[in-house]
């Protein structure tokens, strides 16, 4: 398949270095009156110093329940994690106390929510939203903590921030409150910055600043950054390392240069084969038929195979391993059975 290439950044992360975050087999799953819906069933992966994973897929494949789940913000009930590893700098997450995950959240890891329209509490000002941080986890006095909320404001780029720092979300644009979403999680400068759907609900002028925004700040600060999206333009153009989600689980996983050359998994063929053809070429767009399954009833084997076009019944009968290609770039892996048929789409 020819797929065009896309600038990517040149610059990564030591390859030999031990990983700042590394998720094993990780399960977390809810209690619903249809049954347990495994939302996250078995996702690996890993994200070194200084990279950006992006990690992209359909609504409901579990981007954004895995973000959660590090954060250990799942709603328990129903929500509760349960299997696999979490490991930060090498300790467990899923094993400290609470009082230590509290001090590690927001301030070792931090995470942008989706919405920015209603993400931020309408009843506290701005100023008080990012100071709330420094104060719980820097001790800053009240007036340090105003000071450095305004250098925040200051620092993404929000004019007059003197002024601004009192300010109500309603009184600021979309573009306006994504930033404070961004000053607030920088402001105890975090090793891990989780970005879910960042650019959503903005246009598409301001989500090029807040993409740019972002990678400014991961230069200047020297953090990780996990980066859930849907749009691969803004893997490309953001990220080290991609990991392919469906359906609760990992189906492909490679550099960001290797999966835009030669995308192997039916599923990240398809999505390639949906984006728009910048060339003018005036073919109709492709869809993926049928839609993500329900994660309280996957089907048996692969969970791709409804919706693929080159299914067997082995594909029926037997879940594919994630498997490394051989020949292919280094830790690219796969989780399909025919790869070759797969080459031809």
């Amino acid at each position: 398949m020819d797929v065009q290439s896309q600038d990517a950044p040149q610059k990564g992360a030591d390859q030999d270095a031990e990983p700042l975050l590394e998720l094993k087999g990780l399960q977390t799953h809810f209690t619903t009156d249809e049954g347990t819906a495994r939302a996250v069933d078995g996702v690996s992966y890993k994200i070194l110093p200084g990279e950006t994973l992006g990690v992209v897929g359909e609504s409901g494949s579990g981007k954004s329940v895995t973000a959660l789940s590090i954060m250990q913000l799942v709603p328990s009930p129903p929500g509760k994690v349960v299997g696999g590893e979490i490991l930060f700098k090498g300790e467990s997450l899923l094993d400290i106390p609470y009082d230590e995950m509290r001090r590690i959240r927001g301030n070792e890891i931090a995470m942008i929510f989706q919405e920015p329209m209603t993400a931020l509490n309408p009843v506290y000002t701005v100023g008080d939203q990012i100071a709330e941080s420094v104060i719980l986890h820097r001790g800053l006095d009240k007036d340090a903590a105003r000071e450095h909320a305004i250098g925040m404001l200051r620092k993404v780029g929000i004019p007059s921030p003197e002024e601004r720092v009192d300010n109500y979300p309603h009184e600021m644009s979309g573009g306006m409150r994504q930033r404070v979403m961004i000053a607030i999680a920088m402001s105890c400068d975090p090793a891990l910055l989780i970005a879910d759907e960042p650019t959503t609900a903005l246009d598409v002028t301001i989500q090029a600043q807040i993409l740019e925004l972002i990678r400014e700040l991961q230069e200047d600060a020297g953090m990780s950054v996990l980066l859930i999206t849907h749009d691969l333009g803004v893997v490309a153009e953001t990220a080290h390392h991609v990991a392919v989600m469906y359906a609760g689980k990992v189906v492909e996983y490679a550099d960001v240069h290797t999966l835009f050359a030669k995308p192997a998994h039916p599923y990240t063929i398809g999505l390639f084969h949906s984006l728009p053809d910048l060339a003018g070429k005036g073919d109709r767009l492709v869809t993926i038929p049928g839609i993500v399954p329900s994660a309280t009833n996957f089907p048996s084997g692969c969970r791709f195979r409804t919706r693929c076009p080159i299914a067997t019944d082995k594909c029926t009968n037997e879940e594919p391993p994630l498997v490394e290609i051989a020949n292919a770039g280094h830790g690219h892996t796969v989780a399909c059975h025919h790869l070759d048929e797969a080459a031809a789409l």
